[in-house]
């Protein structure tokens, strides 16, 4: 088991106030109900002093650290048993603590220790927390070092349906409840980029000299979603991790209702999984609110010129509900179709696309329902179904 290392020093300080060391940055960590992809770092911790002194790790944030989703850990080394010919994890000589948040160690003078940081995300979110270590002599008070670290994070939703392979020394997967080799979206809404993700975790493997490759047949409603990568990505070429496994990410952003299917294909087995992974997915033109407290939700679908033409498009509506509500845009790389509220007409140069947003504000409790009808001058047909369920807020006492 390796891991990446940060060197640090403690320093000796004559006042309270801690010093910064670096900052430890874990980046994008995935989780669902299920498991956590849990992310570790290292420090070095080194006693400068000539006496032996005793550490105190504390965290900013949150005073117990078996509840943390940052914590502290023993450090493990796999070592190998000839007898049982299998791999287990032992603790090293050189780790600071030897228990899962333990806060606590001593060192020797001139003596260095390990610390190990684990990262495992259970909310959808930044972690921005500090961790102070400071250093004493024994049965005194009186803080002889204090160094602050920065620690950063980011927590990303994994659905369900994710495929991660795990592999134990022998190559044989360890994960079989997930050995699929093909991934499914369901019921999106067409226009929209599903918040759904599938994660495919990859592990070093050094004795392979070839590159890692990969291609992406099919339709172009899924994609590599390099931003939320965790895996080095350029040109179809995937840079291996040398020491912690990285994650390739994969995307949905069906522009039209209906099925899709794509196959993403690697140059060589990765992990103790398949060459070969099926994508499929399907969308319909349904935005669902789901339920909403009297006020407002805005929702958006894409919509695309294909043609070779300038196109003209008229929004009409089956009924005169005005509990959904075309709305302005102001955000997003692609813009707004209509430039206020009361438009229901607008023109797409060719090969261009804009947002067609909705707002539903309820005005009781009720389920509702309204379908939109989307036409172009060449005579394309769009239905979109508006639904949502109004819900009144009870009032805190």
């Amino acid at each position: 088991m390796k891991y990446k290392i940060i060197s640090a020093l403690l320093f000796t300080v004559i006042f309270a106030e801690a010093l910064y060391a670096e900052t430890i940055n874990f980046g994008n960590s995935f989780f669902n109900k299920d498991r956590a992809n849990t992310i570790s770092k290292i420090i070095v911790i080194t006693n400068n002093e000539d006496t032996a002194l005793e550490y105190n790790i504390s965290f900013t944030s949150h005073p117990s650290m078996q509840t943390s989703d940052i914590k502290t850990a023993p450090l493990t080394d796999e070592v190998y048993d000839a007898e049982s010919k299998e791999f287990f994890s032992s603790i090293t000589k050189d780790s600071c603590i030897q228990h899962y948040g333990e806060t606590i160690f001593s060192l020797n003078a001139g003596q260095k220790c390990r610390l190990h940081i684990t990262f495992s995300p259970t909310e959808v979110k930044e972690y921005n927390e500090e961790m102070v270590i400071t250093s004493h002599v024994s049965n005194s008070t009186h803080i002889l070092n204090s160094t602050k670290y920065e620690i950063r994070g980011k927590g990303i939703h994994m659905p369900d349906f994710t495929v991660i392979y795990y592999t134990d020394r022998s190559g044989e997967n360890m994960d079989n409840k997930r050995a699929e080799y093909s991934i499914k979206w369901n019921s999106e809404t067409a226009g929209v980029k599903s918040d759904e993700y599938a994660y495919i975790k990859i592990l070093s493997r050094k004795r392979e000299k070839l590159p890692l490759t990969y291609t992406l047949e099919g339709s172009d409603a899924f994609a590599i979603d390099t931003k939320l990568s965790t895996c080095k990505i350029k040109d179809n070429t995937i840079t291996e991790p040398e020491t912690e496994p990285c994650g390739l990410v994969i995307s949905f952003r069906p522009n039209v209702a209906g099925d899709f299917a794509a196959k993403l294909v690697f140059n060589k087995r990765i992990l103790s999984g398949a060459k070969e992974y099926l994508l499929y997915g399907s969308a319909s033109d349904m935005l669902d609110f789901g339920t909403v407290y009297f006020g407002g939700n805005v929702q958006k679908i894409l919509v695309q010129n294909t043609t070779d033409n300038d196109q003209r498009y008229s929004i009409l509506s089956e009924s005169k509900d005005n509990n959904f509500r075309l709305v302005v845009l102001q955000e997003g790389e692609i813009p707004s179709c209509i430039k206020n509220g009361f438009e229901t007409n607008f023109e797409l140069k060719k090969a261009s696309s804009c947002y067609l947003g909705f707002t539903f504000a309820p005005d009781r409790n009720d389920e509702f329902y309204k379908k939109v009808i989307i036409m172009s001058n060449s005579g394309e047909r769009r239905e979109v179904t508006l639904r949502g369920k109004g819900v009144e807020k009870l009032q805190e006492n």
